[in-house]
């Protein structure tokens, strides 16, 4: 994490001198996104979507989350996390987001975000690196189980990218409130997600097990998926509440399984599947008392299942799946 936070450091550093130049990339860049702001509030519907008077938005949150992981390729992997109490900030400039939060009483537990909602398109990534991991894990060599606490290092990566169709529906209003809802209103959301997992093996401290070369490798997975769901608004109180619910479904059509042991790597691709899914929901009640500060409760609940129902009988049958889910109270302020 230091590692990380280091090279953000001088970047920011960095940001005053860059922008001493009439023409430099600041200003280039702040111009680029009043254009987009401007050129994207002018097409909207003003009974159906409102803009605050404020360019920034800052918010401090404090959320629970958690994941569980189970794989057969290579062995019987089942490990979650329990939940993680996390505390955080963030900090968005016409609706480009960037958001990071620490866990509480953890060693490691990054959780860095990097989101922006528009009139249509919507994008979201974020970064997890932890060592909360608790389950077992069967290695198919042996056919030992092996009881984990503490000692696997997961660095989970996932993009989102959304597409509402309906320019009366605001993405902006339900996730980070950049925007205002003045009616109800739904929309056929599109989406394409990528997500990976890289599972890292630390240190063997069970010397009586011969576990040296499972500790110096790695399991990592992959999938990419396509979905196509619906998201609703519903504003009450006279455009003080917003209470919004969404579920989008996924077909997964590539994924992807390997370990890599020492100079050894297995790898299996999967580019078919017709019994893969993956989905996203989503629902949450915000409140605005002015134009300058809000508070959000907010969930989240993302599922990869996967089967290989084609080959189950087949010696080289694998499955995975995991869960992702978190619980999000925000407090932001507009300025």
């Amino acid at each position: 994490m230091k590692k990380l936070l280091v090279p953000l450091l001088l970047l920011f550093c960095a940001l005053p001198a860059a922008g001493q130049g009439g023409d430099s990339f600041l200003f280039d860049l702040n111009d680029f996104l009043d254009m987009r702001a401007n050129k994207s509030y002018a097409k909207s519907d003003t009974t159906y979507i409102g803009r605050y008077p404020y360019h920034w938005d800052a918010r401090t949150f404090y959320k629970s989350t958690g994941m569980h992981v189970v794989s057969s390729f290579g062995g019987d992997i089942n490990l979650s996390t329990g939940m993680i109490n996390r505390v955080g900030v963030g900090i968005s400039y016409r609706g480009l987001g960037l958001s990071y939060s620490f866990a509480l009483g953890r060693k490691l537990g990054l959780d860095l975000s990097f989101d922006s909602y528009g009139r249509h398109f919507c994008f979201e990534y974020s970064l997890k690196a932890t060592k909360d991991l608790k389950g077992t894990i069967q290695m198919a060599e042996s056919g030992t189980t092996r009881e984990v606490a503490n000692d696997l290092l997961l660095i989970a990566s996932k993009l989102n990218l959304f597409w509402s169709f309906n320019p009366r529906f605001s993405y902006a209003a339900a996730m980070k409130q950049t925007r205002i809802q003045r009616r109800s209103a739904g929309s056929v959301i599109a989406a394409f997600s990528w997500a990976a997992w890289d599972l890292l093996f630390t240190t063997d401290k069970d010397t009586s097990i011969d576990w040296t070369a499972f500790y110096e490798s790695n399991y990592f997975y992959q999938r990419f998926s396509l979905g196509l769901g619906y998201g609703y608004n519903l504003v009450l109180g006279k455009e003080k509440w917003l209470i919004h619910a969404s579920l989008v479904p996924m077909w997964t059509f590539y994924e992807m399984q390997q370990w890599r042991t020492r100079s050894v790597k297995e790898r299996i691709n999967r580019p078919y599947g017709w019994f893969d899914f993956a989905g996203t929901a989503r629902a949450g009640i915000y409140f605005r008392w002015t134009d300058r500060w809000s508070i959000g409760f907010s969930g989240v609940v993302n599922q990869w299942v996967s089967s290989d129902h084609l080959f189950k009988k087949a010696v080289n049958y694998h499955r995975f799946g995991a869960q992702e889910w978190q619980m999000r109270l925000s407090l932001a302020y507009r300025f």
